[in-house]
């Protein structure tokens, strides 16, 4: 599935056609550079896990994927230093050092990434910035960077490198070829502080042949996968065993399965470096619901170690299913498919969303009894947006309904266009969903049914962590959730329920007790109804009745004001995915 050579991959790239920017000139970088790779931080977040984190050795859930693959494209003299803001500081000595400071950046952290590149420009530091948030909004961040690079880096960075150290690089570049993934370099995962974090991302495809009208996936990477080879990955993942990582490994292809027959090559060599190598990892990642479809490849995943998948499931409702174009999710029934990943031996969860234009205010109470009666603990549901680049966007512009210049960064932010439904009846409902899911009756209680179903096979084998991270682990959690939060009782309920079922399943007792740290994110009240009162709804209301009266956006000292009150009332968060993906770009 590679992708066609082109023999000058610049003629693809334009640059912008201003006449300030056709004559600035900016001055050469020389060799031997010092770049400063910068992971802004994310916002906190529903999703974000914070509470979890506050319980475990570990500061951050998976390292910038994309930076230290760019890192392993630039040139052998260039020193490189990665600075991860999620839990580390940017000092100005770090901006100093620099000659280069490289951003990649999701939308939901737009506000580190822009604060990044201020305090670099105000410094006198040349300022590069790529990733899917320069691949959505690349002229916006022009304004706040010297350099944009918006497409995948592999076979054009070397020519930028070059042009950089000689002061003939452009301030945009587009490039609208995908490169051949057979060309990606393993990335430099010497540059990590590996112990910070829970999970080590690799990358096998890129792109989904589906088309999600809402979904940007398949307009930055495109609808034909293109896949490293088993070798690539294998390689990869020697890199991670030598530098003794033991945890999981995130498989962060948006669709693993997009290619399903490249996807069962790669499983069956995974499944004997496995054998081959003492099961040192287990395996997560996403693919799409027809993965039940699948049963060979379902078999070869779970013989491979992994664990879990996340499926975008999105909705119980067939008619927002084809009117928003999933229509893989409407060729079998939903419920059964579940079912089958699961019994297969993947537990599974999954990822919800309301504000369709079918959706009516019903959609939150069936997206409540879809969730419970499947079981899923882990149902991420958030309101739907429109991303640049997406068809939905390009429809709503067209409608006149698109919001221009919305702040919208998470699928808790007002929607960046107008909803058929009632902004305050939107949103007041997904806190009303989110409220009746999370209380910690009905999330541990979903929990356990879900393990409960869960089929894990002999080849499955949760990581093998030392006894004493698992004691400092199991008296912190003993001490927040047990001792100190306001959900004790179901904490320990469900402590001893699950030791005293599975103490003998490794595999469903290593999953119970994740399932119970994540309770500090979901089963602690801090989402309910009482919160999203009176006043979140006047604010909400606010809004609506000043789009109606034809604002182009909101003004940003009600957004403003307004993110500070959902945060103490709603928890405003990156719901979109349970994690921050790391898609391969600078």
């Amino acid at each position: 599935m590679s992708a066609s050579p082109i023999a000058d991959p610049f003629r693809q790239f334009s640059i912008l056609s201003s006449h300030q920017d056709a004559e600035e000139q900016l001055p050469p970088l020389g060799s031997g550079l010092k770049i400063l790779m910068v992971w802004p931080r994310f916002p906190s977040s529903f999703w974000g896990f914070e509470g979890v984190m506050k319980m475990i050795p570990e500061s951050s859930i998976m390292p910038p994927l994309g930076l230290i693959t760019v890192a392993a494209l630039c040139p052998a003299s260039w020193q490189i230093r990665l600075l991860d803001r999620a839990f580390e500081e940017l000092r100005e000595e770090d901006l100093l050092w620099a000659d280069l400071v490289m951003v990649s950046a999701m939308v939901a952290q737009r506000v580190d990434a822009l604060a990044t590149l201020a305090r670099a420009r105000a410094l006198k530091r040349r300022t590069f910035i790529g990733g899917p948030w320069a691949s959505s909004e690349p002229d916006f961040l022009l304004a706040h960077a010297d350099h944009v690079l918006a497409g995948e880096a592999e076979e054009v960075f070397a020519e930028i490198a070059v042009a950089l150290e000689k002061g003939e690089a452009r301030r945009l570049y587009r490039i609208a070829d995908k490169p051949d993934m057979t060309h990606s370099p393993a990335p430099r995962f010497d540059l990590l502080q590996m112990n910070r974090y829970t999970s080590m991302p690799v990358q096998f495809s890129r792109g989904c042949p589906f088309q999600c009208e809402f979904c940007d996936i398949i307009t930055i990477y495109g609808r034909r996968p293109r896949a490293k080879t088993p070798a690539q990955v294998i390689a990869e993942l020697d890199i991670l065993r030598r530098l003794d990582w033991h945890n999981e490994v995130f498989i962060v292809d948006d669709n693993f399965i997009g290619n399903h027959k490249q996807a069962l090559l790669l499983t069956e060599e995974l499944k004997i470096w496995q054998e081959r190598n003492g099961h040192p990892v287990s395996f997560y990642t996403e693919a799409s619901l027809n993965l039940a479809d699948q049963p060979e490849l379902l078999a070869a995943m779970v013989a491979a170690n992994f664990m879990y998948v996340f499926v975008g499931i999105e909705t119980p409702s067939a008619e927002a299913l084809k009117g928003s174009r999933k229509f893989q999710n409407l060729r079998g029934d939903i419920t059964s498919q579940v079912r089958a990943i699961r019994e297969s031996g993947l537990w599974i969860l999954a990822g919800f969303i309301v504000g369709f234009d079918s959706d009516d205010e019903s959609i939150f109470a069936r997206q409540l009894e879809f969730i419970e009666q499947t079981g899923i603990a882990w149902a991420m549901a958030g309101v739907l947006q429109a991303p640049p680049t997406t068809a939905l966007f390009d429809r709503m512009k067209r409608e006149g309904r698109l919001i221009e210049n919305s702040q919208s960064t998470t699928n808790f932010s007002p929607p960046n266009f107008r909803t058929t439904m009632p902004l305050p009846a939107l949103l007041h409902g997904l806190a009303g969903l989110l409220a009746d899911l999370y209380t910690p009756e009905a999330y541990f209680g979903r929990a356990f049914r879900s393990i409960e179903s869960w089929r894990p096979r002999p080849t499955q084998h949760p990581p093998e962590l030392s006894l004493s991270y698992n004691l400092r682990v199991l008296f912190s959690s003993m001490w927040h959730q047990g001792v100190r939060s306001n959900y004790r009782p179901a904490f320990w309920r469900f402590l001893l329920l699950i030791v005293r079922k599975w103490a003998r399943q490794p595999a469903k007792l290593w999953l119970g007790y994740m399932v119970l740290l994540a309770g500090s994110s979901f089963g602690s009240g801090r989402v309910s109804r009482r919160n999203c009162g009176w006043d979140t709804w006047c604010f909400w209301l606010r809004i609506t009745f000043s789009t109606m009266r034809g604002w182009r956006y909101v003004n940003a000292n009600i957004w403003n004001k307004g993110k500070a009150h959902i945060a103490g009332n709603v928890n405003t968060a990156r719901i979109s995915r349970i994690f921050p993906f790391p898609y391969i770009q600078i």
